[in-house]
This record gives structure tokens, C-alpha cells and sequence, in this order.
């Protein structure tokens, strides 16, 4: 499923091109072509080896160089006519891309490329291929670019974000004291597939003593038990999009440590998220909720308390200490603040916004009831 071409690409890569005195900038990575070209290639993040370039020259020509198998796909998806390929196992990918540059008079020229994505035996490969050539690494330029959503990559991600929300929120009242970790997690699963999804990008899941596990999948012998906290962070695959959320639950008879611990976070991110508008630094949002931390005397411990959300699960900017990124209308961001208790249980809570004019959007259906939910109980929004 096509994503569609956000409008600004071709000038933001054009744009790009004359300030750092380029010749042309090859997208590589699956996130910036697909920013570049408007196309989904699934096999792009699934088959890494299957290398594809984008490439955008200095006088507006593009032309992509990709293997042989996805040219009708991509012909279906992508404005970019002209479609170059090679054929794999007997083509080398990076060397026909040598030579389509060759050809377009490019061999000796200043070259952008994801060098943060291109493996180091396929750039010494090209380097090769191309020794007069530089090459000059634009990963994360043409990655700042997808800070800045469309309207209907805005629409996209909130479909995405509400699917998965009430995918949660049905597999949640569902769930019985007994059930295994995966049984939950499957429930989830199979909610947002029925929202819309195409898939699962990722299922993390703990209960109990297993809620420290930030990213492990959910266990099929490890039993919900009576008081127990779990803690999951979820996300769907939506075409070349994907969802990201976290929630806490209470398996029932929640103790007065856990009621407390849980309303503190909710209270925190609340807060976090009332402070978000155009102008402020991305690290404002972390030094304000790192603060709130500290005056609500839970335990702080993150790196980042949100991200960028995009194409790609953690884009620029990140909400950590040292990013300057100025935030502006249009940006998408997951604020997710968790911590631990005095037991080393891990609680979390996440959710999706978007910049305005004014302030701010949820693209959730809403924050988090403040008093922890208890699982077999239904929410209302």
C-alpha cells in the first residue's frame, strides 16, 4: 500500500542539494525513499540486502536503481517514471548504481547518501566502483525533513494510533486473572487487525515480575495472577506506517504503592503534554517532565521521554537532553514517561500527538484514566 508523496519532498531534497553543494542525493534507507518516492516496499525493511536508491540530481532529475522484483510495484506507487534495475544474485546493487551515476555523469561527483543506513561492505564496494566520487552522508538531513507531516500523514497516523487504542482497550476488558501474557497480547494482536491493520510491528509485553522487561515479547507460560501490574507497549503495521502505544493495567485488588505510582505518571504526562507548542525546544518537554519526576519523587531514568513518530518508529527529534530542535505545526510525537517502584515494577504510559498552531492534538482516543484500570473493566471515551 502506497503511503502517498508528501508534497514538500522534492523541494525539500532539491533544497538540500544546493546547500550542501551536491550533484545529487540517493535516498537508500527505507524511510528516506520512501519519503523520496511516495512508495512502500516492504521487502525494503525484510530483505536488507535488496539494496534501492532514489536519486535526485541537482537538476531535478530523478531515477531510482532497484532490484528487478519490485519494479512493478514500484511502477504502480511512485511518480518517478524512469526505474532502473538490476537483477539479483547476479547484479551487484551498489555497482549498477556506480554505473547509472557513471552514466549520468555523476562518477566523479559529490554524492548524498544514507551512509548511517548502507552497510560498511556495500560502501567500500561503491567507493570502489567510484573512487573520484565524494560522498557525503545525509541521513539525518533528509530525516528532518519527515519531522514536518502532511495533513494526510497526520490523518494516517491518528487512523493508526485510534485502531490500536481500541484495540487495546477491547483486548483489556476481555482479559481474565489466569490468562497467560500471550494470550493478552494475541487479543491485542488481533483487535488491531480487525481496525485496519496489516500486521503487528512489534508486541512488548510483562506482567508481574516480568513488567521490567521493557521489550520482551509476551511469555505463553507466564500466568496474569491477582495484583499483579502489566505493562505493554504495542504497536500495528499500517502499510509503510505503524502505530506506538503503552499502557498499564492492574490484574485487580491493585495495592495503595501501585494506585499511587500509576495516578503520579498519568499526572506527569499530563502535564508534559499541556506544555507542548510551536516554539519551544524538543528538550524543553524533557527537562520540564524530567522536573516533574523529581517534584513528584518518582524514580527518573530515561533517556528521552518521547520521539518523533513517523515513517519510521523513533525519528528525529528526540525528546532528550541536548536536542535544540525548535517544534513546529505539523510535527507527530509519542510521550511516554514510565518509571519503576520501590518492588522494581515498571509502569508506562504513551501516546500520540501532534503539533498546531495553537498547542497540541491527541491522535489517541484519549490519556489514560487516572485511577489505574483494572483489566475485565470497560473504558469510555
Amino acid at each position: 500500500m502506497s503511503h502517498g508523496l508528501n508534497p514538500a519532498a522534492g523541494a525539500n531534497v532539491q533544497s538540500l542539494i544546493g546547500e550542501l553543494g551536491l550533484e545529487a542525493i540517493a535516498a537508500t534507507s527505507p524511510e528516506n525513499f520512501g519519503y523520496v518516492t511516495g512508495a512502500h516496499v516492504p521487502t525494503a525493511r525484510t530483505i536488507p540486502t535488496r539494496h534501492g536508491f532514489a536519486v535526485t540530481t541537482a537538476s531535478g532529475k530523478q531515477f531510482l536503481v532497484v532490484v528487478n522484483l519490485e519494479k512493478n510495484l514500484l511502477s504502480s506507487e511512485t511518480p518517478i517514471s524512469d526505474i532502473r534495475t538490476y537483477v539479483e544474485f547476479t547484479d551487484q546493487p551498489v555497482e549498477r548504481f556506480a554505473e547509472e551515476l557513471r552514466a549520468e555523469g555523476l562518477g566523479k561527483g559529490r554524492i548524498g547518501l544514507d551512509l548511517h543506513y548502507l552497510p560498511a561492505a556495500a560502501f567500500m564496494l561503491l567507493r570502489n566502483a567510484l573512487p573520484q566520487a565524494q560522498f557525503v552522508d545525509t541521513t539525518a538531513a533528509l530525516g528532518a525533513f519527515r519531522a514536518h507531516k502532511s495533513d494526510a500523514e497526520v490523518a494516517i497516523l491518528e487512523k493508526a494510533a485510534k485502531g490500536t487504542h481500541k484495540a487495546v482497550l477491547d483486548a483489556m476488558e476481555a482479559a481474565r486473572v489466569g490468562e497467560t501474557e500471550k494470550v493478552i497480547s494475541d487479543r491485542i494482536a488481533a483487535n488491531m487487525i480487525a481496525n485496519g491493520a496489516d500486521g503487528t510491528a512489534f508486541m512488548c509485553f510483562g506482567s508481574g515480575k516480568y513488567t521490567h522487561l521493557f521489550h520482551a515479547p509476551a511469555f505463553d507460560w507466564a500466568h496474569v495472577s491477582e495484583g499483579d501490574i502489566i505493562r505493554f507497549d504495542v504497536g500495528g503495521q499500517y502499510g509503510a506506517w505503524s502505530s506506538d502505544f503503552a499502557r498499564t493495567y492492574s490484574a485487580g485488588s491493585p495495592t495503595d504503592l501501585q494506585k499511587q505510582t500509576y495516578s503520579t505518571l498519568i499526572d506527569i504526562e499530563t502535564a508534559t503534554i499541556d506544555i507542548i507548542r510551536p516554539g519551544i525546544l524538543a528538550e524543553d518537554v524533557f527537562f520540564f517532565c524530567r522536573d516533574q519526576f523529581k517534584k513528584h519523587g518518582l524514580q527518573f531514568y530515561m533517556p528521552h521521554v518521547g520521539h518523533s513518530f513517523g515513517l519510521e518508529l523513533h525519528e528525529a527529534p528526540m525528546l532528550r537532553a541536548g536536542e535544540k530542535t525548535v517544534l513546529k505545526p505539523g510535527m507527530v510525537f509519542n510521550i511516554e514517561p514510565s518509571t519503576f517502584d520501590e518492588n522494581r515494577v515498571a509502569y508506562h504510559t504513551e501516546d500520540l500527538l501532534v503539533v498546531t498552531e495553537t498547542g497540541y492534538r491527541l491522535l489517541t482516543l484519549g490519556l489514560a484514566p487516572r485511577e489505574i484500570p483494572v483489566i475485565g473493566q470497560k473504558i469510555v471515551y
